[in-house]
């Protein structure tokens, strides 16, 4: 037994040595760089397939995934350093490293991982130039044969043109100002045509001229229009809502998909700056009351058509940050490049081909005779035309997939809107069917793109239930504290965020998501229609209700009429955490007296344990400042610890005996809401909490901060983000906005002076600046 024990031990060692001599080798070497390549190749290969499952799925799993698969474009520097630097070479070398830089810039479903990836323009041209350098130098050691000279700078020409389309891709993320100020402009006017208003209908669309789809040639600069470049309308080449509603051969998800295009221009220029000219319009209230809102023949509202609009207005907001569908929609001629694109690497797979067959392959890729080269073997050739293979397969996937995403609907929508409006040519005809055949064939197969646009579900919060009494680390730090005035760094910046990170272990982590119901959406859907757009922080739901007497916790000591709309805003999390700590403790009580759950109390608790979780995970999305917010959620949270939260299992039974006479903060103040909620009727109490959230809600999406809304997108996208959006295109861009009600003014008036001008005071309105030749809206305000 020790012999043979003896004798493993010393064939083990042999073959470590020699697995350790080989790797050392100038095989190895080869082979190790061959390993490098391939694992940046299928990292690419995965980034093009499965970019999209981070603006779809928000956990972590999904999310490390896409980072680490996006982050291997980093190993192209270092793999390309490590051939320029190995001391043996290979034939194979320059192909495969601008194979690497192809694939780098080739996935069209992700070219940014983060919006500040997008305005990095001078880290990408360094990068650039660094394996533009390794290239070139891989290039002049190593080739010396005309035949792999060609196919080298046939490959470097498709490199070029990808790295190109991905570069603009990024400078159109960030600095697309004339395509936004365009529209910005456009929509000021946009409910004119010379100077006359325009009727409209938002059932029918007549009148709603929100430009689609429009030519991006230079445009002329006119005085009528603000000095900006914004096409009009009346031309044939422009495409709008008007437009594509009158085309009969459009379907209706057709139209939607449009529609939803149409107001992701809009929503655009919000981050890029620009005013929304059209909101104080009452058209663009209509357009989401009386056009998405509009009921049926069978006097319902299809809420699941409003929503799937809006999300699919976001998931055209996702592509233009963060991918290459943008580039391909809006250069029409880019179809002609990437067709070109294809064609150099079918060129670059044929040449290569021939090599292979090539009775000798040393003088088809012949080396100079002074660099130590390791004679290419099969298998080197092989990998070669694999990956030479896999380039072209996933250029052609990517180009035939476009048009079964929404931006290739838009684009054949659009055409076929032109074809009905003028004749066309035979060739453009031909090229509309083939396009048309593309999309109808893979829609078929690859419906999900077409469906999924981000995970559909609520984040889930409960403070009453998650909070965990920490005695050792509470006590820890309040050691720590009382060694304040004696140790100076206590005090530092240093510190607190260490603190913070036991208060937070101590408020525990959320919950599970749940589906996003179709109960949810109604009962938002309902709150928004309700109020017509007048949106309170929920006083509005109690007084319907007859439930008038808990407006108290709709109020902060602090939010006195006469304060700013910033200190109102900071404030609103006093009262989310209110509300949330009494409808937490309603629900233990209803699991106590072992009540059924019914559609109010899971609305109620769905929304409430979602506000708590934005306060908790996206506070950026909340009104206020994300600091003032975080601090004042970690101090409920030491309230909940210090106050009588011992026992893990009579929670519920805690609550209820904790007496009145306690100092008020805002946990006894919503222990307090929640003793007085108790006293309703079992129903009654729901639905008053179902109305309450719901308005809440709707009352917390208007923001002004894009930027957050949108690095949201592409880590599942958060409800709030839909509402958000919902309600800027019906022209409530704050809270506490008036908004423009009764009659059409805008079609009674017409380019008259407005009523107060004209008519003084007999009119009940006042303003005493008004002379303008147009109509005031700030009469009506």
């Amino acid at each position: 037994m020790l012999i043979l024990i003896r004798d493993m031990k010393a064939t083990w060692t042999t073959l470590l040595h020699n697995a350790k001599d080989w790797w050392k080798s100038p095989r190895g070497t080869v082979v190790r760089i061959e390993v490098l390549v391939g694992l940046v190749a299928i990292s690419m290969v995965f980034l093009a397939g499965f970019g999209s499952l981070r603006r779809r799925r928000r956990n972590f799993f999904a999310q490390t995934l896409v980072l680490g698969a996006y982050l291997s474009t980093s190993l192209v520097s270092y793999t390309l350093g490590s051939m320029q630097s190995s001391q043996v070479k290979s034939s194979m070398y320059p192909f495969w490293a601008v194979s690497l830089y192809i694939l780098s810039d080739s996935a069209d479903s992700i070219t940014a991982y983060s919006l500040d990836d997008n305005s990095q323009q001078m880290r990408r041209m360094f990068q650039t130039f660094l394996c533009v350098f390794y290239v070139g130098s891989l290039a002049v050691t190593i080739l010396n044969n005309g035949g792999g000279i060609l196919l080298f700078f046939d490959m470097v020409s498709f490199a070029f043109l990808k790295w190109w389309q991905r570069n603009w891709a990024c400078e159109v993320a960030s600095g697309s100002w004339n395509l936004n100020k365009m529209v910005a402009d456009y929509m000021k006017l946009e409910h004119t045509k010379s100077g006359v208003l325009v009727p409209y209908d938002a059932a029918t669309m007549t009148g709603y001229r929100y430009l689609v789809d429009w030519p991006l040639h230079e445009p002329e600069l006119k005085a009528a229009t603000l000095y900006a470049a914004a096409p009009d309308a009346d031309d044939a080449r422009a495409i709008h809502l008007e437009k594509i509603w009158q085309c009969k051969r459009l379907s209706s998800e057709q139209r939607d998909k449009c529609l939803s295009f149409s107001l992701f221009h809009l929503l655009r220029r919000r981050f890029f700056g620009f005013g929304c000219g059209e909101s104080p319009r009452q058209k663009t209230h209509d357009l989401v009351f009386k056009g998405l809102l509009a009921k049926n023949d069978s006097g319902t509202i299809d809420y699941g058509r409003v929503f799937k609009v809006i999300d699919v207005e976001l998931a055209f907001m996702y592509d233009f940050f963060f991918t290459k569908r943008a580039v391909t929609y809006y250069g029409p001629w880019n179809f002609y490049s990437a067709m070109i694109s294809f064609l150099l690497i079918m060129l670059a797979l044929i040449s290569a081909a021939i090599a292979v067959g090539h009775s000798s392959l040393a003088t088809f890729l012949s080396v100079r005779n002074w660099s130590p080269v390791v004679i290419t073997t099969t298998p080197d050739v092989v990998f070669t035309l694999v990956m030479l293979a896999f380039i072209a397969l996933l250029e052609v996937l990517q180009l035939l997939l476009y048009w079964t995403t929404i931006w290739g609907t838009v684009h054949l929508a659009c055409h076929s809107v032109r074809r009905r409006e003028a004749l066309r040519r035979t060739r453009e005809d031909l090229a509309f069917k083939i396009r048309s055949c593309i999309s109808n064939k893979y829609s078929y197969w690859f419906p999900q793109r077409n469906k999924c646009y981000w995970q559909n579900k609520l984040g889930q919060y409960s403070l009453v239930e998650s909070v965990r009494y920490k005695p050792i680390l509470s006590k820890a730090l309040r050691a720590f504290l009382k060694l304040g005035p004696h140790i100076s760094i206590v005090n530092s910046e240093v510190i607190y965020p260490a603190m913070n990170v036991g208060i937070r272990w101590s408020a525990g982590k959320p919950g599970k998501p749940v589906e996003l119901s179709a109960e949810v959406k109604e009962a938002l859907v309902q709150s928004l229609e309700c109020t017509q757009g007048v949106l309170t922080n929920g006083q509005s739901s109690l007084r319907s209700n007859g439930a008038g007497d808990l407006s108290w916790a709709c109020r902060h000591d602090k939010m006195q009429h006469d304060s700013g709309t910033q200190e109102r805003d900071k404030l609103q999390v006093y009262v989310i955490l209110t509300w949330h700590i009494a409808t937490g403790y309603c629900e233990l009580g209803a699991k106590a007296r072992g009540n059924g759950r019914n559609n109010h109390l899971g609305i109620a608790t769905k929304l409430s344990k979602y506000c708590a979780y934005l306060l908790m995970s996206e506070p950026k999305l909340l009104p206020g400042h994300h600091y003032d917010t975080r601090r004042v959620f970690e101090a409920v949270v030491e309230e909940a610890v210090e106050l009588f939260l011992h026992n893990e299992q009579e929670r519920y039974e805690a609550m209820r005996r904790l007496p009145n006479q306690l100092e008020e903060n805002i946990f006894t103040n919503g222990v307090r809401l929640g003793k007085q909620l108790e006293g309703m009727e079992e129903g009654a109490r729901w639905k008053v909490l179902a109305d309450f959230w719901a308005e809440m809600l709707l009352y917390l999406a208007p923001s002004d901060n894009v930027k957050a809304h949108v690095e949201c997108l592409a880590k599942g996208g958060e409800f709030i983000t839909h509402l958000w959006a919902l309600l800027t295109h019906a022209g409530i861009l704050e809270r506490d906005q008036r908004v423009v009600a009764g009659n059409d003014i805008e079609n009674a008036w017409g380019n008259e002076p407005c009523a107060a001008s004209r008519d003084g005071p007999g009119t009940g309105m006042s303003c005493a600046d008004c002379g303008r030749s147009s109509r005031c809206m700030q009469c009506f305000k």
